[in-house]
This record gives C-alpha cells, sequence and structure tokens, in this order.
C-alpha cells in the first residue's frame, strides 16, 4: 500500500510537470531547447551566419535557453515558416519573400534600400513584428542578412530597349519569390526553380539568366555560365529570425533577452560583413572576366523594381480582406 502511494505521488508530479510544460510554465522556461530550421545549403554565407549567431546564443544561454540546428532539407524551405507558424519547429532563419502570401508586408523587408538598423528606428520592424504575432503565430526577432543587394546575371550581353530598359525577350529566367514580379514587369519569361536546381538548369540550356545576391555566386558555381550581370543592384537580401510565438511566450525573461540582443547584435554585424564581401566578390568577378552592364535608365529600373512588389503586396492584402493604411509607413521606414 506504501509503494501504491509513493507511485501515485510520482506520477502526481509528472503530470503536473507536463502540464506546465505544455501550459508554457516554469518547466519550459528553465533551460529550454529550441529547433531551428534554414533554407540553404550550408557552405553559404547566410547560412554560416545563422549557425554563428545560433553558436552566440548558445554560449551566453547555457542552462537558460539553447538551439539544436536541424539538418538541411529535414523540412523544406518553403514549409519552414509555417512549420514555424504550426510549431512544428521553433525557430526558421529564412527569407521574408518565402512566406509572403502569409504576410504581404514582408515585401517591405525584401526590397529595402533601408539599413536593418535605419528600418528598426523608424518603427519598421516594430510593425512586421506586429503583423506576424497577429497573423502568423510567431514573433518576428529582426532582419539578419542586410548589407547584400541583388543583381541579375546573364549567360549573354543584356538589350536594352529605347526606355533604356533591359529587353528580355527570349531569355530564360530563374524566377524566386522575392523577385517574381520584378521580372514578370520586365516582360521576362520566367521559370520558379529552387537554387539547388539552377546549376542543372543552367547546364541544360533550362535557363539562361538569373537573378542571385550580390555575394555567393561563386559558391553556387554558377558562374560557370553566367558571365553578364547587370546594374544597378536591386532589393536587399532579407534573411531573418522569427520564432513560434507560443515558444516564445513560454520563454523566460532572461531567455528572451539573450536572444533578442543577440540577434540585435547580428543584425548590425552582418550589414557590414555582407557589404564588404559583396565588394570583394564583384572585384573577383571581374577580375576573373564577367562583365558588368549598366542599365541606361538606372532610375526607373530600381523603381519598378520596388513598386511592383508593393503592387503585390496590395494586392494580396485586399484579396485577403486586410487593412492597407500602414503601408504608407512600412515604405517610408525600409526605403531611406
Amino acid at each position: 500500500m506504501k509503494k501504491l502511494k509513493i507511485f501515485n505521488s510520482i506520477a502526481m508530479a509528472v503530470s503536473v510537470g507536463g502540464m506546465l510544460t505544455l501550459s508554457g510554465g516554469p518547466s519550459l522556461a528553465a533551460g529550454t531547447k529550441l529547433t531551428l530550421v534554414h533554407p540553404f545549403p550550408d557552405f553559404l554565407i547566410y547560412t554560416k551566419n545563422c549557425k554563428s549567431l545560433v553558436k552566440a546564443i548558445n554560449e551566453r544561454g547555457k542552462g537558460e535557453v539553447s538551439i539544436e540546428v536541424l539538418p538541411f532539407n529535414s523540412i523544406k524551405m518553403f514549409q519552414q515558416p509555417p512549420a514555424v507558424s504550426k510549431g512544428r519547429v521553433d525557430i526558421a532563419c529564412t527569407p521574408a519573400a518565402f512566406y509572403a502570401r502569409a504576410i504581404p508586408e514582408n515585401e517591405a523587408i525584401s526590397t529595402a534600400s533601408s539599413t536593418p538598423a535605419q528600418a528598426r528606428a523608424a518603427g519598421g520592424i516594430d510593425i512586421i513584428d506586429g503583423l506576424h504575432r497577429k497573423h502568423f503565430n510567431a514573433k518576428y526577432l529582426g532582419w539578419t542578412s542586410g548589407g547584400n543587394n541583388f543583381r541579375i546575371y546573364m549567360k549573354n550581353a543584356p538589350k536594352f530597349n529605347a526606355k533604356g530598359l533591359p529587353d528580355f525577350t527570349g531569355v530564360k529566367m530563374r524566377d524566386n519569390p522575392i523577385y517574381g514580379a520584378f521580372l514578370r514587369a520586365l516582360k521576362a519569361s520566367t521559370h520558379n526553380l529552387s537554387s539547388s536546381q539552377a546549376y542543372a538548369a543552367l547546364e541544360k540550356g533550362v535557363i539562361d539568366a538569373a537573378p542571385w545576391a550580390t555575394q555567393g555566386l561563386q559558391g553556387l558555381k554558377w558562374d560557370k555560365f553566367l558571365r553578364h550581370a547587370i546594374q544597378p543592384d536591386f532589393y536587399q537580401t532579407d534573411i531573418g529570425w522569427l520564432v513560434n510565438l507560443d515558444k516564445w511566450n513560454g520563454l523566460s525573461a532572461k531567455g528572451r533577452k539573450i536572444i533578442q540582443d543577440s540577434v540585435l547584435e547580428f543584425e548590425k554585424a552582418n550589414n557590414a560583413k555582407l557589404g564588404d564581401m559583396a565588394d570583394a566578390e564583384k572585384k573577383k568577378l571581374m577580375a576573373e572576366g564577367m562583365k558588368f552592364h549598366t542599365v541606361p535608365n538606372g532610375k526607373a529600373y530600381l523603381k519598378i523594381a520596388v513598386d511592383s512588389a508593393y503592387e503585390r503586396m496590395m494586392g494580396r492584402l485586399k484579396k485577403a480582406g486586410r487593412p492597407t493604411d500602414h503601408v504608407a509607413k512600412l515604405r517610408a521606414a525600409f526605403q531611406q
């Protein structure tokens, strides 16, 4: 009988502990382990930066909070943000454009000319965070990949029309959620391919042009085929950190501070680091024979890039029956 009472006491303790964990109480807050996914291979600088931030958090958060990085492709890239929203995984280090259908205002990050610090100071990051909380069951921690832009790379030299804009007639262009609206506004013939599919597509002639970030083309080895580049560069790399809102709220105040402070530090450090790396890669590409071509009407080119994305944003918001009165403030914060 005594043994039965002891067993019942243990069972009750386990049950109570489990309830506390599920409800986000003390058991969750103490030494919590979070899981993280990322969309790109380990050799790209964006994944390296993500993992460096994880390392910093784990060192600072000993005994309080830690992050386990799940293997590449353990969740497919476009499924990662919804997985965070639904609680299948805790954190994603991923481009904002990859889930802009759910949060159309993410276009503001993707098309930004502001630095992360400027956008944050102007209230833009707070607006984005509030939208994530309201519509995606997630906390938006920060934008950790500012400092890189995008440019269009081509197998053949570009042609320009009478308006001084690229003429993409007959050009088979790799598409992506980040810049698809821009490419279509320029009348490009697009093929939606992941970055891991692009090398084979270039090799087989399925595509003969591809936008990519101003850093990382050589790591992907696309420069074997793409020998021409169009300037000016546009947009910014938009990788940020989002965490499941229930898991975030369940962390201790100390754990949340460790993570948030680390993200803020990396926002600033990565912006400078990625900018320097982009400059170094451009010099190397030019030294190895890549030709850079300047768009005659560069001002109109950049305006189309931003306007096309905001038109897509407004269309999605209206279709979803969501307000648009905050869009002007977002554009002002991210276009400085």
